[in-house]
This record gives C-alpha cells, structure tokens and sequence, in this order.
C-alpha cells in the first residue's frame, strides 16, 4: 500500500540547484530491506558529490540522496531478522544509487542498519557512520595504526577529520591536525588537539618534522589532495601510508612517484564503499564502533542543525566550510 512521503531527489547532475523536495510514495520494504520514518539526517561531502556526478556512486535519475539518517522502523521485508518495528535505527554509508534516506522516510537493507546507540542524541545518532566506518577500515585495515604511531589529519574540523581523530586518539596514536586559518583554531584546540598545523601561515613539512622530532607521520588521511600533497610528503616516515579519500583541492592529485620511493610509502586511492561491501569486515566495523560509544570513547561532534524546509542552507553551509563537525538536517526542527 506505501507510505507517504516527502524526499529530497534529482534528476540530473550540476549544482546545488538540481535538488528538489518532492512529495512520493515509499514502496514497502521487501525481502532484508527496512522503512523507517526519519527523525534526522546528515551531510556528507560524499552527497555533494553525488549530486554533482563525480562520487563513485552514479546516480540512476530520479535520484535520491544521502546515506545517514536516524529513525524509528514502520516496516520491515519478510527475510529482515535484526530488526522489528519500533526499533530504532541508525544508517551506515554503502555503494548504491538505489538507496537514499534524505527525507521524511527511508529504506535500507538491514546490513546496512544498527540500533541508534540509547547515550547519543537524535543529532548525534544520524551522525556515526560516515565518519568512522571511513576512518576505522583506513586506519586500522590499510594503515595498520597502532599506539605510538603519528597521525596527520588534514581538515581536521570536517566531521571525517574529526572522527579519524578520535579513533586514532583511541588506539594511543599522536594524531596531528591542520586546518587552513587561525579560525577555528581555538575552538579545535578546546576538543583536545593538542597538535595543530595552521596551512596557510606554517610550513606544514617543518611543523610536521618538529612535532614528531624528525621521525616523521607514518599514516596520512587526506580529504584535500591536489597540489597540498606536495606540502608533507618530505614529512613522511619510512613506510609510510597515504590515504587519499577526497578532492578538496580542484587540481588533479599528483603520482609523487620518487617521494614515495624514497620513503617505501603506498598512496592509497580509498573509499570506504570498497570496504562495506564485505560484511564480515562490515560487522567488525560495527562492533568496534559502537562498543566504543557505549563506553564514551566515540562521540560525534555536531556543527549545526537545520530544519527540513532549510535543506539548501544547510547544503550551502557546508559548501562555505564554516563548520566544525557535522551538519545535521531534523525533519521536525
């Protein structure tokens, strides 16, 4: 019979403007698949790439959007055993174009689901999965991150940056941040990163060499890419791991072959879709994380939140990169 409902949808990639708020109904949810009613969702770069044509995902027109959202379970498919209704839920990112929870509404296979965790806010709750499935399989499967090691977080104060963060901080890392101005500066130091690089006034290779005392950063991740790359890679330490999981900077990302060499260093080309997919490692991801809020380890930082009708500011917002942490949507804001 369906439900009613309203989502947020395009039709054909570009700017901001292909967006649409559009009133439609949900097909019930069939065989390992879930409804629920959205109570909240977040933003993610991922979703302005989406929307722009140049994220992994390819958009199959009319397009939904978005991956993370929090929410109480209306329906569940016939093959769906981890959940029931009046279940509250909460969304982890993975690779389709069929799937998208920006809305009164959403449907998403239960792998792809867990409980909301009871010690974190609706706000908080929309806002787990990007950030630290993203940080979790870079650092610990690719990376190799242990105690001891030095971290370099570029972008820091965006909610990926800040999720890598705490969980490298977790582990017993020494994460080092930037960020390009003074100002968020005050406002990140209070959070607790005591290592911060402002872009734009230091040398980033110096401070690096520095604040490590010459050992250099055995893991970088990395959201600007393009020409900033060139900026620490004389920083690095011998075997090194470079993480590249976005294109902040416009200009095409270097193959900085002989740095590499000389450093016995691998520059890893990463999306944490190509990790989700296996749900063993997905279900480890899961575990690590949400054990890890329980305890209060793990707690997302919230930058600002907007009401539903407001969806195109908080978009706008985010383009302006004024936040600390992530943007949140409520749909009864």
């Amino acid at each position: 019979m369906g439900t009613n409902s309203s989502v947020i949808r395009f039709y054909e990639t570009g700017e901001l403007e292909v967006l649409n708020m559009e009133n439609v109904t949900m097909e019930d949810p069939v065989n390992d698949e879930v409804l629920f009613k959205v109570d909240a969702f977040a933003l993610n770069r991922a979703d302005v790439l989406h929307y722009q044509g140049f994220h992994t995902t390819l958009p199959d027109f009319p397009s939904r959007i978005g991956s993370e959202a929090t929410g109480e379970v209306l329906k569940v498919g016939s093959t769906v055993t981890d959940f029931k209704v009046g279940d509250r839920v909460t969304s982890i990112p993975f690779n389709t174009s069929k799937y998208g929870v920006q809305g009164t509404h959403a449907l998403v296979p239960q792998d792809y689901l867990t409980k909301a965790p009871v010690n974190l806010t609706v706000e908080e709750a929309c806002a787990i999965w990007m950030q630290y499935s993203t940080a979790y399989f870079a650092l610990f499967h690719i990376g190799s991150v242990k105690k001891g090691d030095h971290v370099f977080i570029p972008a820091i104060s965006s909610s990926a940056g800040y999720g890598c963060f705490e969980l490298a901080r977790d582990a017993g890392a020494i994460p080092i941040g930037s960020t390009r101005t003074s100002v968020k500066k005050e406002e990140l130091t209070q959070l607790g990163i005591d290592h911060l690089i402002i872009t734009n006034e230091e040398p980033v290779e110096k401070r690096l060499l520095e604040i490590t005392e010459g050992a250099g950063v055995s893991f970088v991740y990395d959201p600007v890419a393009g020409n900033f790359c060139n900026e620490y890679l004389d920083a690095l330490s011998m075997g090194a791991v470079v993480i590249i999981y976005g294109l902040l900077d416009p200009n095409p990302t270097p193959f900085p072959l002989v740095p590499l060499i000389r450093k016995k260093a691998i520059m890893d080309a990463y999306s944490q879709f190509n990790h989700v997919e296996d749900i063993n490692k997905l279900n480890e991801c899961k575990a690590y994380v949400l054990e890890r809020i329980e305890k209060g380890a793990l707690k997302p930082l919230i930058g600002k939140v907007f009401a539903y009708k407001d969806y195109k500011k908080a978009y706008e917002y985010m383009l302006s990169n004024q936040q600390v942490g992530k943007i949140v949507v409520k749909i009864n804001q």
